[in-house]
């Protein structure tokens, strides 16, 4: 499998299931998506939330469910039903997601930070091992990332501005990237300082030949 960032605005996602796991992989997508989740009960945690929930049996209308949704989840606590769900959305060669058996995508465990997102997964090996590795993540991914970001954006921009030529761009910016200083600034909130800086260093690869 690749890891890939998609745009899901316009796309409709079906999760079969109203327990614990289904209401954790229907939150996953609400940011973006369009989900309704299918199921016969819902834990209590579905009160309040803005998920769309029809109450029914997942065989009720599981081919129509399936054809609707461009992303089907199955996370019922009925190893059979899973089935039905998965070899369903196989047959309208559709992308599914399973509590068990067979998938072609897989929900990471995310950390999310300003400016930027990180995603782990073990491949479906270990669930245990990809939160652990979140929570080890989100303790050392602090503050100083999301604002070098912001600079890094900053300067590319001015960068495509002053310096002609592409591979120069990158090998500036990576050097800010190298520049201890620059880092000291950044993790002390000094940012116009840590600007300042970075400028003064762009002089130097203003003209340079590839």
């Amino acid at each position: 499998m690749l890891p890939l960032f998609l745009d899901l605005r316009p796309r409709k996602v079906v999760v079969f299931g109203g327990g614990a796991v289904g209401l954790r992989k229907a939150n996953f997508f609400t940011e973006e998506a369009e989900v309704v989740v299918v199921s016969r009960d819902f834990a209590p945690g579905f009160d309040g939330s803005d998920l769309s929930l029809v109450q029914e049996d997942a065989d009720a209308n599981l081919d129509r469910w399936v054809a609707w949704a461009d992303f089907i989840v199955a996370a019922t606590d009925d190893h059979l039903l899973n089935e039905r769900i998965v070899n369903a959305a196989m047959r309208q060669n559709k992308y599914c997601n399973s509590a068990e058996g067979i998938s072609n995508f897989l929900i990471p465990s995310l950390v999310r930070r300003e400016n930027y997102d990180v995603a782990v997964s073990t491949l479906g090996r270990s669930p245990a091992m990809s939160k652990y590795l979140r929570l080890r993540l989100e303790d050392s991914l602090t503050d100083e990332y999301s604002h070098m970001i912001a600079l890094q954006e900053e300067l590319r921009a001015m960068a495509k501005g002053r310096i002609p030529d592409q591979r120069s761009r990158e090998r500036y910016l990576w050097d800010i990237l190298e520049d201890e200083s620059i880092w000291r600034k950044v993790r002390a909130g000094e940012m116009d300082q840590a600007r300042h800086l970075a400028e003064a260093r762009m002089v130097s690869y203003i003209g340079n030949d590839p």
